[in-house]
């Protein structure tokens, strides 16, 4: 319900996504510790804010895996016209996408998102666990359909790491495993600039002139951009 109200408030105010998913994060925090506080309970926060994987039942794990199950149905489900719809909502509209239900879909996603990766690192660290998967695989690919594939690796194999890394060094599990999905994307970084780099220096080798060609032409085309595939 929060999430549904938050993304009408940005589609009548135009406000941006990041507002609306801040508005939804730390307004569901400061609610949450607000009633907690006013009902006079002695909840660990701590468990809520930074993650408590131990302290997950089995009723807990079947919720979340019911939840991830719907979560990977709408998002490869519908992956094109979300695509289309956060590319761009003009031409959604007008290639007749349903755009508000699909902004509604997006946004009550994320929260169902939220709520399952709560439970492993808190709060406060989940919203790291959904940006950095993704920032690591775009320094890798560029295809959509790629990028969302190597993100979702990403993700399960920093949790994978962390939950066993904080089994054996007897760390955290939520800080263990966003540190992990961090260093992921330092490597990818530092991958990415050095296959950069290598084309670079490949590109910039003189070619041979084609005879009678005009060297200001050449100049010319060679100052245009390439268009991304």
């Amino acid at each position: 319900v929060g999430a549904a109200a938050v993304e009408l408030i940005r589609e009548r105010a135009k406000a941006s996504g990041d507002v609306a998913l801040a508005m939804l994060f730390y307004g569901g925090l400061a609610g949450g510790s607000m009633l907690i506080s006013v009902s006079g309970g002695n909840a660990n926060l701590n468990s809520y804010l930074f993650g408590s994987i131990l302290s997950t039942s089995v009723g807990d794990l079947w919720a979340i895996a019911a939840l991830a199950v719907g979560v990977l149905l709408v998002t490869l489900g519908l992956r094109r016209a979300l695509f289309a719809v956060c590319q761009d909502e003009e031409f959604a509209r007008v290639a007749g996408l349903p755009v508000r239900a699909l902004n509604l879909l997006l946004a009550v996603t994320t929260a169902v998102t939220v709520t399952v990766g709560m439970r492993v690192v808190g709060v406060l660290m989940v919203s790291a666990l959904m940006v950095v998967p993704v920032a690591a695989a775009q320094q890798l690919t560029r295809a959509f359909a790629a990028t969302m594939g190597a993100a979702m690796v990403v993700g399960v194999g920093a949790a994978f790491s962390g939950v066993t890394m904080s089994y054996y060094a007897d760390t955290p599990p939520g800080a263990s495993i966003v540190l992990i999905a961090i260093a992921v994307f330092l490597v990818a970084s530092v991958c990415a600039g050095l296959v950069r780099r290598g084309h670079g220096r490949g590109g910039s080798r003189a070619r041979p002139r084609a005879p009678g060609a005009d060297p200001a032409a050449e100049q010319e085309v060679a100052t245009v951009p390439s268009l991304p595939q």
